[in-house]
């Protein structure tokens, strides 16, 4: 069984204090993608919707197929893209798409072994001040760590310390100086490797675009050690700049807020980093291939490791939006220091 105390450090400041970071060290992280644990408003009290789901099958359903793979590391990350609300107070009628879950759906998450998500996204807006105040009070209530938005988040083991920050695309755009604050302040908190996520790029385009390229760029140059991507919704490639893996999309890991996917296609990141003697040594991200559900052409709001020629297609794609080899895995020694 997991520890989850370490969850009990999201919105707490910590100031680097003296410690010895243990040799010889591996800290396993898991990314997954765009993550919906809702329904459209609309669909609300459809007998086909998500929440009949849950209601039916509980809440282990949704990652009963993948929590071999999240409870097989230290910490799980993914992108929650939906407001979680007991009412649609707040709900911003312009939006073509609003998603919304119940507060308890917190245990979902807990279920699956996933301890911590980005909330830096376009659905975290989708009912105002009144649905993100509600999310964060059900995140935190639920031993849920978050972070994005200059929200940060700490997790410490062995002495070493990985801070979590995040930031939209149009936030980028104007002020593109809040993700080299965020990643200060993370500096300052003592932060041994930080991970920085980005929700970016165009939908469904299975190439990244100048625009991520630059912005995983500028991350790295302010000291991100790992980039995170989502958004467009199906996968695209991974990067290395200077030492920085960069992840520009994952796809969608669990999307309850549509019935009839685009694409199923999508993969999960583990990655394993390594700390020796002189601290961070570097990473091995390892792309690992899933269906955003277990009965395509059906949603049924389960995702499962993909097979076969579904998971030989998948790591195509991926490596057809990558300048580097990615099958077996890529290893991306860290840069810092080095001329």
């Amino acid at each position: 069984m997991r520890k989850y105390a370490c969850l009990l450090l999201c919105l707490v400041l910590i100031f680097p204090a003296a410690r010895a970071l243990a040799e010889d060290t591996e800290i396993i992280l898991t990314f997954g993608g765009d993550t919906v644990l809702g329904t459209r408003e609309e669909w609300k009290g459809r007998a086909d919707n998500f929440d009949a789901c849950i209601e039916q099958n509980g809440f282990a359903w949704p990652f009963m197929r993948l929590m071999d793979i999240f409870y097989a590391d230290d910490l799980t990350l993914v992108n929650l893209e939906c407001v979680l609300q007991p009412n649609s107070r707040g709900l911003v009628k312009n939006k073509q798409y609003r998603f919304r879950g119940d507060p308890s759906y917190t245990d979902i998450l807990l279920f699956a072994g996933i301890e911590s998500v980005n909330i830096a996204n376009n659905h975290y807006i989708d009912y105002s001040a009144s649905g993100r105040n509600s999310t964060r009070e059900a995140l935190a209530a639920g031993g849920i760590a978050y972070s994005g938005y200059e929200e940060l988040y700490v997790f410490e083991k062995g002495g070493c310390r990985i801070g979590f920050a995040g930031c939209r695309e149009t936030v980028f755009k104007q002020k593109k100086s809040v993700v080299k604050n965020d990643i200060q302040r993370l500096k300052e908190m003592g932060c041994d490797v930080i991970v920085y996520s980005f929700h970016w790029g165009k939908e469904y385009s299975p190439k990244h675009n100048s625009l991520q390229a630059a912005m995983a760029q500028y991350a790295a140059d302010a000291g991100a050690d790992i980039i995170v991507g989502t958004h467009p919704h199906c996968v695209q490639g991974i990067d290395i700049l200077n030492g920085v893996p960069v992840l520009y999309s994952l796809g969608n890991l669990m999307f309850g807020g549509t019935h009839e996917m685009t694409t199923f296609d999508a993969f999960i990141a583990r990655a394993t980093l390594r700390f020796g003697e002189g601290g961070y040594e570097g990473v091995l991200i390892e792309p690992v291939p899933i269906l955003t559900s277990g009965a395509a052409p059906d949603n049924n709001f389960q995702p499962v490791p993909a097979e076969g020629e579904d998971a030989e297609r998948i790591i195509r794609l991926i490596q057809n939006d990558s300048a580097i080899p990615i099958e077996g895995g890529i290893w991306a020694p860290t840069q810092r220091g080095k001329p």
